[in-house]
Order: structure tokens, then sequence, then C-alpha cells
């Protein structure tokens, strides 16, 4: 997780320490004011004031972390709490690390897990307030995010967690293999209202249908200099549809290093909000496998077929389900990861 720390007394700093050392989280930031900035080894100083940097902590990072009171965390997040959807994970913990309190996105943004941790941590008490948590109810937005899936429908989420929480069973239709055991709220048999685990957002097996869609497609893509985002965009989300393939299910856009900087690549991968990666012609020639070979792609990029292998080495299973297609001199094909849809989330 990306997580910044905020912290505001010299025991806030120490208990920054402590944490950051018990995470081992690669991207993590611990700011306090300069005062107390001696107070630890692991801590920075807070150049500007809360408010500007939770404003860029809301933009740039999926949690923060609060050591000191409920009043200043609210405070400070109040001005750019939007959704559920998009927020990100916010805690607070008191400075002597007893409370580990969930304050927002405690499914999705995974707050109430990392409360958890952060209790174990501090030895104090994760202070969890979700209604399925706190009736030992299964949660399926949480078990959505755990496992890369993403959530259509934020309505339909709710339709379910409140018909959970009335003892209701709830069904399930999925295109995968199901590992660990069916939690017991949800039912196979029930038609009414239900859970679909599918690449295809369009499949609504249930009168109310949550549809949940694996992110397990990377995308790979070529296309002329200076292609308009708007014409790769449109080609990758059309091409997908044409196979049933929600652009939800994208979990990454890969191309040739000689396109790094390709602007409408770039911008494409920010609107699909999944990362661009590139590959050099040796990495992509080395790959093994039937390509749709270009005598023309190869006289100009050293490579056969740049969309096809760098959407197969961009993705573990090596399993191209869409080859080279077309659009609007857009190159795009698709491979799949493996995927099982897994119960053990806890």
């Amino acid at each position: 997780m990306n997580i910044d720390i905020y912290a505001f007394s010299s025991n806030g700093a120490k208990l920054c320490d402590k944490i950051i050392e018990g995470l081992k989280e690669p991207d993590l930031t611990a700011y306090v004011p300069e005062k107390y900035v001696n107070s630890a080894c692991n801590v920075v100083i807070r150049q500007e004031n809360l408010y500007k940097s939770t404003e860029k902590s809301f933009k740039d990072k999926n949690c923060i972390v609060f050591v000191g009171a409920v009043g200043i965390a609210v405070r400070a997040i109040a001005p750019f709490v939007r959704s559920k959807k998009t927020d990100p994970a916010v805690i607070c913990v008191d400075e002597k690390g007893l409370n580990v309190i969930s304050l927002l996105s405690g499914h999705i943004g995974g707050a109430n897990q990392l409360a958890r941790k952060i209790a174990e941590i501090t030895g104090g008490d994760p202070i969890i307030t979700t209604a399925t948590d706190i009736n030992g109810k299964f949660a399926v937005d949480e078990w959505a995010n755990n496992k890369s899936m993403h959530i259509l429908s934020l309505k339909s989420a709710r339709d379910i967690a409140a018909d959970i929480l009335e003892n209701k069973k709830i069904g399930l239709c999925c295109d995968f293999n199901i590992k660990g055991e069916i939690p017991e709220e949800i039912d196979i048999n029930e038609k009414e209202i239900g859970v679909c685990v599918s690449l295809d957002s369009n499949k609504k097996p249930f009168k109310n249908t949550l549809n949940l869609i694996p992110k397990i497609i990377s995308i790979g893509v070529g296309c002329r200099k200076g292609t308009p985002c708007n014409t790769i965009y449109n080609a990758i989300k059309d091409i997908l549809s044409e196979n049933e393939i929600s652009h939800f299910a994208i979990n990454s856009i890969n191309s040739i290093d000689l396109k790094k900087e390709e602007e409408g690549i770039l911008k494409t991968s920010k609107i699909f909000k999944v990362p661009f990666y590139t590959y050099t012609k040796e990495e992509l020639n080395d790959l093994e496998g039937k390509f749709s070979n270009s005598d023309f792609v190869k006289s100009i990029a050293g490579v056969d077929s740049v969309c096809e292998r760098a959407s197969m080495i961009g993705n573990k299973n090596k399993k191209l389900i869409i080859s080279k297609t077309i659009k609007n001199s857009v190159t795009v094909a698709a491979s799949i990861d493996d995927y099982a849809v897994n119960f053990e989330y806890k």
C-alpha cells in the first residue's frame, strides 16, 4: 500500500517508528511538525499545513494514518471525502496505540484490515464499526477488493449487504473455478439477488445482480506515433466489448519501449487507471509462441508482433485470448491470467 502517516507530538512520532517497522511497506512516509522530527528515526518534517498535505495524500495515496485525536483526522479529511469507490483508507490511532480506528473506506479501501494489522503492531484494539464485521457476516465488497475484482455497482453491493444483515441468502454465478468454503450467506440456488463473477459486465443472472469483474486482462497495444488518446482508448474498449470483456478487467497496458513516451498510450493508461509497461525488442523477441507476423512492424520496431507479444509478456499465464486486432490503425491484443474465485479471504 502507498501510505502517508501524520503525527502531531513526540509520542506520536515515536509510534510512527513502531508502525513503520511493523508494516514494512516500501512506500510509506511519516510526517511530523519540525519540532518533533528528532523524536524518531523514520519521520520527516511536514512542510505544508495539514489540510494541504492531506489533500495531496487523498490524491496520491491509498491509505492515510493519523496518529492523534479523531477530531484532528476528521477535520483534516472532511473537505476531500467523495466516494467509497475512490476515497483512500483512513485510520486514526491514538498516540499510545491503544485504539486503532478504521475511519474511512473500511472494506473497499482496506482500512479494516490495515487497522487490525496496526493494532497487532501497537498492542492496541482495532475499532471496526462496519455492520457486516461487527455481526460476523460475509462482506462482499471487502472480499471483492481483496481478490482484485472491480465492483460495478455500489448500490447492488449495499443491497446485498442489507440482505445479508437480515439473514437472507444471496446467489452466486461464477465463470471461474471456486476455491475455499462458500460462505453460509450464499445459496447457489437463489435467483432474486446475487453476485456474478465474470469478465462480462452485461451478464445479469439475477433480478438484482452485483457484477464483480476480476482484473486479469493484460492489453498489448501498438499505434502510429502521435495517435490521439481517444482513438487508442476507444479501440481497446471496443475490441474488448466485441469479445464480451469489460474494460474494468484490464490490469495493465503493454507495448515496446519505443512507445514509452507515447502520449496517447500514457493518457489511456491513466484513464483506465492501470500501469503502462514497456519492453525492449530483445525481451519481446525472446518470448516463444505463435504470433501474427508483420514484416512492416519488424522493419520499424525490430519485432514481428508488438501487441501480441507485449500482452503476453505482461501476463503471468502467457495465454492469448484476443489475437492482434486492428481498429482505426491501433493494434490491440489481450492475454488472461489464471484465476479462481477464492473465498479464503480473511
